[in-house]
Formats: C-alpha cells, structure tokens, sequence
C-alpha cells in the first residue's frame, strides 16, 4: 500500500545561487522561487493527499542580508500573499494560509498582505499551507520555554510541543530540501526530530514535479523507526 506523508515541509534553497548562475538580480532569483513554490504547491495540494505543507521562506538569520535585498523580499512576499488570497485555486481547494515565525517583525506591508491571506482563508481546514517568515527553529523554542516559565508550569517535552507557535500542525513527516546542501538550517528543529529527509541536487527555480514524485515514492518504501 502506498503511504503519503500528513506533513511536507520544504526548504526551497538556492534561489540567490541560481541567479547568479543565470546572470540576474538576487531579487529576481527569489522571484523566480516563489514562482516555483505557488504552482508546486498548488499542483501538490491537488494531486496528493498530503494535508500540511510547511515552506521555509525567510529565517531571522536572513535580516543580516544587504537592505536592498531585504526591501525587495518585502515587494514579493506582499505580492506572494495578496496572489494566494485571490486565487481561485486556493478557494477552491480550501487551503487554510498560515504565517509560522515572529511576524512582528516583519515589514508592515508584508504583515498587512499575510493578515489578509490569513483572515480569507482562516474557516478552511481540508489542506493546510504555512510559510514560514522570520522563523528560526531554535527561537522557536526559546519561545515556548518563555511562556512556561511565564506561566510557572513545568517544562516538559509536551508542555512544550504545545506551546510552539503551531502546535496543533503535526510533525514533519519529510524535509524536502533543494540545492544540494544538506543540513536542515534551524528549519523545524523540534517538530522535525523524526522526519524523514529527502535532499535534490538543484537549485530550487529548477527544482520538477518529479523531484517531489519521486520523494513520493522513496517515502512510502522507507521504513521509520521513530528511534527503536
């Protein structure tokens, strides 16, 4: 019997390395991906029955980049947002939108356009896409053990599962990662502690349909062992 994983979670990299491969902006690379990563996760939603997908978008580390870049990042998220919200498909499918990260700090026109995406889709619970923007998985954590001391409750694993910023999205059953790099770069640190991991050798504007059908597939024959 074939198996499907509940939970993708991508980490699209090489956006930056393949513009300059290709003689372009940065910007323009990161143009290009998220290209990429709406009609992948449109074609996703639609083909299997996976129900949450997790893409890692921009992590706190990557507010050290030069502002221009910073600025244009803002340009396209905001766009990235007020397209998913409006597109048919998104109804259609009955996808719930959902930011994972520290949104405050976030360029207000970016919160604004998420805000928007989040609040259209917000009765939807049939597919799950979040996107994860000024994330790090490890301040993720740090958040969590902050509201339990807050509250004075005890630090357990559980307590703080359900303090993380999604704690009713389940775990990652595979971190798809492009680029060749294979780390998982304080992506889903706690979430991700079991999840099976699937690494593609090309940039992510070049990455198929048939990198993620074949991830598919070596999935449903992998055996997990969950540590025993």
């Amino acid at each position: 019997m074939t198996t499907y994983p509940n939970h993708l979670a991508i980490i699209p990299d090489g956006c930056r390395r393949w513009a300059k491969q290709n003689g372009m902006l940065p910007w323009e690379g990161h143009k290009k991906g998220i290209e990429i990563i709406e009609e992948l996760v449109q074609w996703f939603i639609e083909t299997y029955p996976t129900k949450y997908i997790t893409g890692y978008g921009l992590s706190i580390e990557n507010f050290n980049r030069a502002k221009s870049q910073l600025e244009a990042l803002a340009r396209l998220y905001s766009h990235h947002f007020s397209k998913i919200a409006e597109d048919e498909r998104t109804h259609k499918n009955e996808v719930k939108v959902q930011v994972l990260g520290r949104i405050d700090l976030l360029p207000k026109k970016v919160q604004e356009a998420a805000n928007q995406a989040m609040e259209v889709t917000k009765h939807y619970d049939k597919k799950v896409f979040n996107i994860a923007l000024a994330y790090s998985g490890r301040s993720e954590i740090v958040d969590a053990v902050k509201k339990l001391n807050n509250s004075n409750s005890e630090i357990t694993e559980e307590a703080i599962s359900n303090n993380l910023y999604q704690p009713d999205v389940p775990e990652p059953d595979i971190i798809f990662r492009s680029s060749g790099e294979q780390r998982v770069s304080n992506f889903l640190l706690w979430q991700g502690a079991y999840a099976e991991l699937f690494f593609v050798d090309k940039f992510w504007p070049d990455v198929q349909k048939k990198d993620f059908q074949k991830a598919m597939v070596e999935f449903s024959e992998r055996q997990r062992r969950y540590g025993v």
